[in-house]
């Protein structure tokens, strides 16, 4: 199955209205969140968020680690 994650650029205006724009997009987790840490960190604008989105909506993800083992494992 192809496993597609974009890391979205969420600008908020006056009166809630907000622009989602597709900055970047990646075939694992952990690359979609280096993307996404490097946009945050280039970013200076208080209206300006990343986010992660998959096929099924947006990560709810506080932490990211990964887990050393046979196979690549991501646990939340």
């Amino acid at each position: 199955m192809d496993k597609t994650i974009l890391v979205v650029e969420v600008t908020t205006y006056s009166g809630e209205s907000k622009i989602y724009t597709i900055k970047k997009h990646a075939k694992t987790l952990e690359q979609a969140s280096k993307f996404k840490v490097s946009l945050e960190d280039l970013n200076d604008r208080e209206d300006t968020s990343y986010e992660l989105f998959n096929r099924f909506g947006q990560f709810e993800v506080d932490t990211i680690e990964k887990v050393e083992s046979g196979q690549d494992e991501i646990r939340f």
